[in-house]
């Protein structure tokens, strides 16, 4: 026999081997029973109530509340006291000075003092120390919404790639399935001596190669549901079925120039937002730490048993810092100098906004531009050509490499098509978060 059929023999079998066993391995594929069916809205109130990270940040804004009601506590009183005699010696009495009792024998010779005291803050700082930790606040609440902006556009992206994972996986099913039909046509063909090896040969492998495509697809899609289970916080075995529609919705686009959508962002921007808290918040750090320069008062009242030439004494004082020396220079310069800082990156922080809309806005248009530029009437016609080519070849109308090369032409605009959409829906979504608003 010779070399180069042998050669051809062995490739025949090594391919017949691996067509098996990918057959084998696609048909092994677990069937998931526990499957969710879910479309975009019904997704987002899913991951608005379970999604670990947004409970986080929740409790996050209540432990920032919590700061507030401690703000607006007031300092306790202080009770103290002391010179508390337990006991006196007859070398103590031998002056015949004697306490009389408290209550019937309870207290006799025994001297004690008290001291009450309360201490008043002056210069407003209980009003500022609650208006800071009130701007606090308010910075917490912008995180919780950057924090649901970040991950609701996750989200959406990671809904549409699913979608279009599971569309394409479709796809290549139906092309398996047409193929596996052809091949068992051209097998019966080949029992019968109408036609060469090398034609069942041509089409096993490009079987093969679609098989490939399929395990490929399926694990990207896995990767996709991993990333949603995450998120929507269900569990793992869990399959997600995306119910996306494939139209694209552009109305909203119509009415919005690049100016407005930069205003929209620059306004309603959550971390836009915390920059111009943060400019806030250090206003009332300088403002608290300015106060602090004037001492704090402490009232107080004292009474004194046997400690004075009163039997009971009572008294009344007050306290304070003499600001000589520390006036909390310091402090002030720093958060003086902090509201500079504040208003530097305040002013840095609108600029990278307007860019990022600039580029997002320019994108988009590239990929309206793209998907506008598909033939509608060439995609509902696709299917129907790709049968009708099908149906030729089986006739014997046109030859192997003219299908193989429309099948490969097929599979590339199916994918180019879906890319197209996808890439348009993701660039919406992206305009969305930039602007931190839903355009439509």
């Amino acid at each position: 026999m010779p070399s180069s059929t042998i050669d051809f023999v062995k490739a025949f079998i090594a391919l017949s081997f691996s067509l098996l066993l990918n057959h084998c391995c696609l048909a092994a594929a677990p069937v998931l029973q526990d499957t969710l069916v879910i479309n975009q809205k019904e997704a987002e109130g899913l991951f608005l109530n379970n999604n670990l990270d947004l409970i986080v940040q929740k409790l996050n804004i209540n432990q920032a509340e919590a700061q507030v009601i401690q703000a607006k506590l007031w300092p306790n009183p202080e009770f103290s006291v002391d010179e508390v005699n337990l006991w006196a010696t007859k070398n103590q009495l031998s002056s015949g000075e004697k306490l009389p009792p408290i209550i019937g024998n309870f207290g006799k010779n025994q001297q004690f003092s008290a001291a009450l005291e309360q201490r008043i803050e002056t210069a407003g700082k209980r009003k500022k120390r609650i208006a800071l930790e009130s701007v606090s606040r308010e910075i917490a609440a912008e995180y919780y919404s950057e924090l649901l902006r970040n991950l609701k556009t996750e989200l959406r992206k990671n809904i549409f790639a699913l979608s279009y994972k599971q569309t394409f996986l479709t796809v290549l099913n139906n092309q398996n399935a047409a193929l596996a039909k052809l091949l068992a046509a051209f097998e019966n063909q080949f029992n019968q001596n109408n036609i060469s090896k090398v034609e069942i040969f041509r089409l096993k492998a490009l079987k093969l190669e679609l098989g490939q495509q399929i395990l490929e697809n399926r694990n990207e899609m896995h990767g996709v549901q991993k990333e949603l289970s995450v998120l929507l916080n269900i569990p793992s075995q869990r399959y997600i079925q995306a119910d996306i529609p494939i139209a694209v919705n552009l109305t909203g686009l119509n009415s919005r120039s690049l100016d407005n959508l930069q205003f929209t962002a620059v306004t309603n921007r959550p971390d836009g937002k915390i920059s111009f808290l943060k400019e806030t918040l250090a206003s009332k750090k300088y403002d608290l730490e300015y106060a602090q320069r004037k001492p704090d008062l402490t009232l107080g009242a004292n009474y004194d048993r046997g400690g004075n030439f009163l039997l009971n004494f009572i008294g009344f004082g007050f306290k304070m810092d003499l600001p000589v020396f520390n006036r909390n220079q310091g402090n002030i310069l720093e958060s003086k100098i902090g509201i500079e800082k504040s208003k530097v990156l305040s002013e840095q922080k609108t600029k990278g906004i307007e860019t990022e809309v600039t580029q997002v806005f320019r994108t988009l248009q590239n990929s309206l531009q793209a998907y506008q530029a598909l033939d509608l009437d060439y995609v509902r016609d696709l299917d129907q050509v790709f049968q009708t080519y099908t149906d030729y070849f089986m006739q014997r109308r046109i030859n192997m490499i003219e299908y193989l090369d429309f099948f490969d032409a097929y599979l590339s605009n199916k994918r180019t098509i879906l890319t197209t959409t996808k890439q348009l829906n993701d660039s919406l979504e992206d305009l969305n978060f930039v602007t931190a608003s839903e355009i439509h």
